[in-house]
């Protein structure tokens, strides 16, 4: 008599162990579930939040995985399955490492009773779930190499927008956005910068007497000494026809000029007319923040009266802006 609560409770031990697995395996129906619902989820959003709801999944299931099995491993083990594995000589061993060695001493116990057959459907839904993760870290891989390559065609698309086609330099939207910028820039710091204005000389007569095929080489052989001359930070664009500017960071009139001497000596010397006759000629214009000038519309314009007195006075010159008393 004294055995009789001993065997009612082993009696019962199995009947709650297999009700424990049955609820694991609802558990698991409902995180497959959740998983085609986070699929559902991913395609309402953009390729970035996607790739990041598919990432977050990704772990999610893995922490589900180990939470799950470790559950049923604890109800195996009170219903009288077999020990877990040896333990290692290590005194450190990880949490996933002591589930995946009881796990496989459970598999090869081959039980025959229905917990036996409750843990078998759950190893194949467990595998089924590990299948699903590593989908879900492919996609998330090529999410990401998408994502980074439209980053990419972005950045190109911006930089083909802020380009002159047939000089490689900036164009005038570039132009003003630059100037805004210095602007503020310079006035937060209270630095200087300098405007360069180029405007090659008797170029419609260049066009008319040699055709505007000559005409278009001649704005790229400036537009690629334009760049050639530029040192870091220095914004080279065009912003007309024949009309070039240039932007110097942290640049006074002095240092300027001397800039503009270099550059209308190097077009002079560097550029010839398809006769060989004669060498294209640039003039230039020249003003500085803050003294000739606080808005971007002030120094352009101050460069540019700068630039038509060097036309007067003969073209092929640099002139700085002096302010009329």
């Amino acid at each position: 008599m004294a055995d009789r609560p001993g065997a009612a409770g082993g009696s019962e031990e199995p009947v709650r162990a297999a009700a424990g697995v049955a609820r694991l395996l609802a558990a698991a129906a409902a995180l497959a579930a959740l998983v085609a619902l986070a699929w559902a989820v991913t395609l309402l959003l953009p390729g970035g939040g996607a790739s990041r709801v598919i990432v977050l999944l990704g772990v999610v299931l893995g922490v589900l995985q180990i939470g799950l099995l470790s559950w049923c491993l604890g109800l195996v083990r009170r219903s009288g399955g077999p020990a877990a594995a040896p333990q290692s000589p290590s005194p450190v061993r990880t949490a996933t490492g002591e589930i995946g060695q009881e796990l496989q001493a459970l598999i090869g116990s081959a039980r025959s009773d229905e917990v036996g057959a409750l843990m078998r459907e759950f190893t194949r839904i467990l595998n089924a779930l590990q299948e699903q993760a590593s989908e879900v870290q492919e996609y998330a891989a090529r999410f990401e190499t998408m994502n980074e390559e439209l980053r990419n065609a972005n950045l190109r698309l911006r930089e083909m927008s802020l380009t002159d086609e047939l000089t490689e330099v900036g164009n005038r939207r570039n132009f003003d956005m630059r100037m805004r910028e210095e602007i503020n820039r310079s006035t937060r710091f209270g630095h200087a910068f300098s405007l360069l204005l180029l405007d090659i000389d008797a170029f419609k007569r260049f066009n008319d007497e040699f055709g505007h095929p000559q005409g278009d080489a001649a704005l790229r052989s400036l537009g690629t000494l334009m760049r050639s001359m530029s040192r870091e930070g220095d914004v080279p664009c065009r912003v007309g026809g024949e009309e070039f500017a240039f932007i110097l960071p942290e640049t006074a009139k002095t240092d300027a000029m001397t800039f503009a001497e270099r550059i209308r000596r190097g077009v002079e010397s560097s550029i010839q007319a398809p006769d060989g006759a004669r060498p294209l000629t640039v003039s230039i214009g020249l003003a500085a923040f803050p003294d000739d000038g606080k808005t971007p519309e002030d120094i352009l314009k101050a460069s540019d009266e700068a630039l038509y007195e060097s036309k007067r006075a003969g073209r092929n010159r640099v002139t700085a802006y002096r302010r009329k008393e």
